[in-house]
């Protein structure tokens, strides 16, 4: 958090060596460093010097010259912004309108993006963006079973929890996989106590809210609270955000398992055309959905931890396929090549998922 001004004396230096310290995060637990965390300066406490506050200023002017006027009637979740306050018209001073011409409009040229059947990318397209999310998990995946054997079903009723509360802000599936992606990746790299299983579930959908979703549909903190975790108060979300933000290295950019399951799928329906026809009702938005709904239950498996997200979810598609398609193996052959999961291991995770999904 670089700043440019002197922050306000809260910890020492020795205080902040020591939690940022590798040897001591081992065997230290989750809530041991949130609450040796320090929070950042209050804002009034925060001063400029003169000369930075000047050129601070100047370059802020600078930069709000060149900015455009802002559009007043773009759309906010089905409303519009309402406009300035009524004030001189400046298109009165240039006299009165031109007569509306009779040529018909002309139609705006076509935007070039590849695109086939169903709205989809072309697989090319896809299949870099398979690419990319693999090197993205192939970074930073760390697989493992849970460190305590005795929060194993405390996993799974928060994971549960968290996938029945009541969505109230409208929060994308995919912020809520990506807060179950932060938690699963949490829980098997360090000790937390049975009692802050809660609170890490809600600081990580507060985390994956603040990556996905707009800054104006992200909810106030006590909102927020308010409704995931009345108990909990600001500062104790906070100190456990910067907690979580250390343990993950600041990197939150994880191929998540509905990426995957999402590129699977469009490649799917690109390379089989007639799949859809098998579909319920045959709407891949509609089957992507309920597949989304397989795949989240079963990430409260803690079984499944040990496997990538990527195979998490080749699987789910993979079973799909077999129920669709029962006599056709080159949609699953062509998967298993592209998403570069071998036969054992994907076999391993498919008998843990079918557990799984018969609770479900």
């Amino acid at each position: 958090m670089a700043s440019g001004g002197q922050h306000a004396p809260q910890n020492s230096d020795s205080e902040v060596r020591s939690f940022r310290c590798p040897g001591k995060s081992s065997d230290e637990s989750l809530g041991e460093m949130a609450l040796r965390c320090p929070l950042p300066p209050r804002p009034w406490n925060v001063s400029l010097s003169a000369a930075i506050q000047k050129s601070f200023s100047e370059a802020c002017l600078r930069d709000a010259l060149r900015l455009r006027a802002p559009s007043w009637t773009r759309s906010v979740r089905g409303g519009m912004l309402a406009r300035p306050a009524a004030g001189p018209d400046p298109a009165a001073a240039r006299g009165p309108p031109a007569a509306p011409s009779t040529q018909p409009p002309v139609p705006s040229p076509p935007r070039l993006m590849q695109k086939t059947w169903g709205g989809f990318p072309d697989q090319r397209r896809l299949l870099a963006y398979l690419t990319q999310a693999q090197g993205r998990e192939a970074r930073l995946w760390r697989g493992g079973q849970l460190q305590q054997a005795e929060i194993c079903e405390a996993f799974r009723e928060v994971v549960l929890w968290l996938l029945s509360v009541e969505n109230i802000f409208d929060f994308s599936q995919t912020t809520f996989n990506l807060a179950l992606t932060i938690f699963s990746r949490l829980i098997v790299s360090v000790k937390i106590k049975k009692h802050l299983l809660h609170c890490v579930t809600v600081t990580s959908l507060r985390l994956a809210t603040k990556v996905n979703e707009e800054e104006e549909l992200i909810p106030r903190i006590k909102d927020f609270i308010k409704h995931y975790g009345s108990g909990y108060s600001p500062n104790e979300l906070l100190r456990m955000e910067l907690a979580i933000l250390d343990r993950l290295h600041w990197d939150l950019y994880i191929g998540t398992p509905l990426d995957f399951l999402s590129i699977f799928h469009a490649l799917v329906v690109l390379g089989w055309p007639h799949v859809k026809e098998l579909m319920p009702q045959r709407n891949p938005s509609l089957h992507v959905a309920s597949l989304t709904r397989q795949l989240q239950h079963c990430m409260a498996g803690h079984q499944l931890l040990q496997f990538k997200g990527s195979t998490l979810a080749l699987v789910i598609i993979t079973l799909e396929l077999e129920r669709l398609m029962p006599d056709c193996c080159t949609p699953i052959s062509d998967l298993l090549k592209k998403a570069q999961v071998g036969i054992g291991q994907w076999n391993r995770c498919k008998e843990l998922v079918k557990e799984q999904l018969a609770s479900l």
